[in-house]
């Protein structure tokens, strides 16, 4: 499903005295910060902050937001989670990619045979080579790799994933309808 506002990342901490924040960037490269101009601290688009500036540190981002400039306020937002607009992230989304969020949740059908239903992504986890999808059906968990080939398609608008999944990794899944 289609979210107006993405996740984009959770303080950790402060940094310094001038109220710089340690942010843990969810997304595939900290370079997504360039394309935006301002973070939200609700997932509703409420609290919004410019972003004044921003630089990758070690594997988190090191970011200056407007009206937090002291190491007490910054410290306020400690463990929060940081929320960008979809709109502003679009353009930056390659051809044929997806944003992980609005995966979950989407009913996992074989390609094949739309009729069978293997079950639903639960989460979506970074491997290194390849994304891996945690999908549950029932009380049943699997993991299968996304990779061309065994992913076909995914339509967010739909809320469907069709798949062509190796032998062995739905061998004693039950259909959910």
């Amino acid at each position: 499903m289609k979210l107006e506002y993405l996740e984009l990342g959770k303080v950790q901490n402060t940094h310094g005295v001038r109220g710089e924040l340690r942010v843990e960037p969810w997304a595939d490269s900290p370079d997504v910060f360039d394309d935006i101009d301002t973070v939200y601290l609700k997932k509703d688009g409420q609290e919004p902050y410019r972003i004044v500036s921003w630089r990758p540190h070690k594997h988190l981002v090191l970011l200056t937001l407007q009206g937090v400039g002291d190491v007490d306020t910054a410290a306020r937002l400690k463990n929060r989670i940081l929320y960008v607009k979809r709109d502003d992230l679009v353009d930056t989304l390659p051809e044929g990619k997806h944003f992980i969020a609005e995966m979950i949740g989407c009913e996992v059908r074989d390609a094949d045979d739309e009729s069978r239903v293997y079950g639903t992504i639960k989460d979506i986890y970074n491997r290194g080579a390849n994304n891996v999808w945690e999908i549950r059906n029932g009380d049943k968990e699997y993991l299968m790799p996304d990779i061309p080939g065994i992913v076909v398609s995914v339509d967010i608008e739909e809320e469907v994933a069709l798949v062509r999944p190796i032998p062995g990794i739905f061998d004693d899944a039950e259909e959910v309808r």
